[in-house]
């Protein structure tokens, strides 16, 4: 932890527009794959630049316990996106063999979803919104890097859950708006008990979209 923090106090800027452009990344991730393993990273990613920035506005102590919160979140979304793989084998091996059969040459590349064009320009849009609106309305309190920051992750949230199907996908989306508004409302009020009570939240959250997504996965199984 002492390294981290000392790394962090050495090179400030990481926590301003590098964070951001991960930030960007991370939702790249989410909204052009629909692979459980690639949300994972993302949100591993995801919470490590939001960690980051939260450095600016909380004690660099608490943002890194942010992190780590967020990054158990993503260990059990890991093995409940494992425990669905295995109830679904079989459409699983004839969703692979659909795939080498169009497209053999490119079989290391991860599947793309048909609307991956739209799906692109949703994110430039998302940007553009987001850095509009914190130059336009600025949020209380602190910088205007940071609220393109919050804007970003809200408007991203919000987009994800109104694209996805998936109570996996739809929540996902959810612990991404409830970031944004973690980052803003931790730098009003940078206390220990808002800390535990917005935690306690995420992984309340993360339980209930494990437990519907397990059990719509098994709908589904018995249906088929």
């Amino acid at each position: 932890m002492d390294t981290i923090l000392a790394f962090i106090e050495q090179y400030p800027f990481i926590t301003a527009m590098p964070s951001i452009a991960g930030l960007f990344v991370a939702l790249g991730m989410l909204l052009l794959s629909e692979r459980w393993q690639v949300h994972v990273l993302a949100l591993i990613v995801l919470y490590f630049f939001v960690g980051l920035l939260h450095t600016r506005v909380i004690r660099p102590e608490v943002a890194l316990v942010k992190a780590l919160m967020g990054w158990l979140i993503c260990l059990a979304l890991h093995v409940t996106g494992r425990y669905i793989d295995q109830h679904r084998k079989e459409g699983a091996r004839k969703a692979e063999e659909t795939v080498k059969s169009v497209a053999p040459r490119y079989r290391w590349l991860p599947p793309l979803p048909p609307d991956g064009p739209l799906r692109s320009l949703v994110l430039l849009v998302t940007v553009v919104l987001a850095y509009a609106a914190a130059v336009y309305f600025p949020l209380p309190q602190i910088p205007r890097d940071l609220g393109m920051a919050c804007y970003l992750l809200a408007v991203g949230g919000l987009l994800l859950v109104g694209m996805s199907e998936s109570s996996l996908r739809v929540g996902i989306g959810l612990l991404v708006f409830l970031s944004g508004f973690d980052l803003f409302y931790g730098a009003l009020e940078p206390s220990l008990v808002v800390t535990g009570l917005l935690g306690a939240g995420n992984f309340l959250l993360a339980l209930a979209m494990t437990f519907l997504a397990i059990s719509q996965a098994t709908v589904e199984e018995k249906g088929v």
